[in-house]
């Protein structure tokens, strides 16, 4: 993904991850644990929803997509933005999951 002149790369985990939800707005992640540590999230960026039989197989999959700006919990955050209303921070674009299915929370993939 390219955004202005900043090339932007993906890595694919799949993982589980423990999610704080916000109560309020439709239970979106405010927090996550993945491997040990905590992320603050800053800014939710995207919703989207994935539903049916995966890649023609027999799995059904339910799937509430977030797509989030977070940084390690105790890393702080600016507050600024950029020229195109980014914020700045020193953390990265997580995409996490809800499995409505199975049930669960995921972390699908970063964006650094």
């Amino acid at each position: 993904m390219v955004r202005g002149r900043v090339a932007w790369v993906t890595k694919r985990y799949d993982e589980p991850i423990e999610v704080t939800a916000d109560p309020i707005v439709d239970d979106a992640p405010i927090a996550f644990a993945w491997r040990g540590k905590r992320y603050e999230v800053d800014q939710r960026l995207e919703t989207w929803r994935e539903a049916g039989q995966w890649w023609a197989s027999s799995e059904v999959t339910d799937r509430e997509f977030f797509r989030v700006l977070a940084r390690p919990s105790g890393v702080s955050s600016s507050g600024e933005v950029d020229a195109d209303g980014f914020l700045i921070t020193a953390g990265a674009v997580y995409d996490v999951y809800r499995d409505r299915v199975r049930g669960g929370w995921r972390l699908a993939r970063i964006w650094d």
